[in-house]
């Protein structure tokens, strides 16, 4: 069957094909690259899989690989990510950014890291550059359905559900407790809009914006992005922001985090930008959707005594993060109804969708 025929929903739409390959040549391809980069004798490719649970951005197999090398028979089960097609999230990728990003995050804190293997820039393989991990095992909280509405998260015990959110908070306190010069992080820095911190955030979403509405009018963003530019709050030194900092990138066991998933929105920033995305995020899949608080979650004041705790940063100026958050959410929001507008079962359009109401909620908030 050929892998471009088989689709997979993922939150409501059609996952991109994994390239124009049937499942034989597909695992033909991968054979002869592992062998190249694994220095194998012998290599069988045993399955080959795209997941759907989460996530709009980047496109994921999971391959089993059996790999004889000098060390032996081995049965590996890898992931690889690849560099998205069709109608994209973000207006450019990197994935040899997130690659060194990711890297340096493992070998400069405790921040879980899934086992970085290759990262593969020419395109003959795959038609575009990937690369590759081990495969951790854990459960990860899904955004369709959300974990506020089934599964495992809303099935555990209030402790824990506790457990799993501020572990969650001690995965941001670790990573901006890393020394972005002895990290040799300030890599992810994008001078080309802005000066480092907030400034250079609000110049590359106000590029994303353009680009995603090629003009067309968005009040109620356009009405956030004003208040916001008018009420900048002072800030602390950046740190490296992991950017979509949410539980629903983490990969839990024993509801502690075991592998930390998805660098595309690595920037530097304050920490804030993480702790209120993080909030955030869970504000949409409860009270934005109508959906009762877990019981085992603690209130966002909690959240953030948690994480002055582990950090010793003290957080200042959390409403207008927050709506930070949400701003950039809604321009996301765009490229995800763009990549929808064919879906009869997408309700959903640019000015109509729960992430204004998320916005307006917190310009309400804000006073503004």
């Amino acid at each position: 069957m050929a892998i471009s025929a088989v689709r997979h929903r993922d939150r409501g739409r059609v996952i991109p094909a994994q390239g124009d390959y049937d499942r034989d040549e597909m695992a033909h391809r991968l054979e002869n690259w592992l062998g190249r980069v694994a220095d194998a004798s012998e290599v069988e490719v045993t399955g080959i899989e795209a997941p759907g649970e989460s996530g709009f951005s980047s496109e994921t197999m999971l391959v089993d690989a059996r790999i004889t090398a000098g060390d032996g028979l081995q049965d590996r089960h890898l992931v690889i990510r690849t560099e998205p097609t069709g109608e994209t999230v973000f207006p450019s990728y990197d994935l040899g950014l997130q690659y060194r990003v990711m890297d340096s995050v493992a070998r400069h804190s405790d921040v879980p890291i899934a086992p970085l293997l290759w990262f593969e820039p020419d395109r003959s393989t795959l038609g575009r550059p990937f690369f590759v991990m081990e495969r951790v095992e854990g459960e990860v909280p899904p955004d369709n359905i959300p974990y506020s509405m089934q599964g495992f998260v809303l099935d555990a015990s209030p402790a824990e559900q506790s457990r799993l959110q501020l572990s969650g908070i001690d995965v941001l306190a670790d990573l901006h407790a890393i020394d972005l010069d002895t990290a040799g992080l300030k890599i992810v820095d994008q001078p080309e809009f802005g000066p480092t911190g907030l400034r250079q955030q609000l110049g590359y979403y106000d590029h994303y914006l353009h680009w995603a509405t090629q003009g067309r009018p968005q009040p109620t963003l356009e009405r956030a992005r004003s208040w916001l530019g008018a009420n900048l709050p002072d800030e602390p030194p950046p740190v490296l922001n992991w950017g979509d900092s949410r539980i629903g990138n983490i990969i839990y066991r024993d509801f502690q985090p075991v592998a930390v998933l998805d660098w595309e929105m690595v920037t530097l920033g304050p920490p804030e930008v993480d702790l209120a995305w993080y909030c955030m995020m869970h504000r949409f899949f409860t009270r934005n959707l109508g959906v009762p608080e877990l019981p085992g979650f603690v209130s966002e004041e909690e959240v953030i005594h948690h994480y002055e705790k582990r950090s010793r940063h003290t957080v200042t100026d959390f409403g207008w993060y927050l709506l930070w958050g949400a701003l950039r959410y809604g321009v996301i929001f765009l490229r995800i109804v763009k990549q929808r507008e064919d879906d009869p079962d997408f309700a959903f359009t640019e000015r109509d969708n729960p992430v204004i109401d998320l916005i307006d909620g917190l310009l309400d908030e804000v006073g503004a």
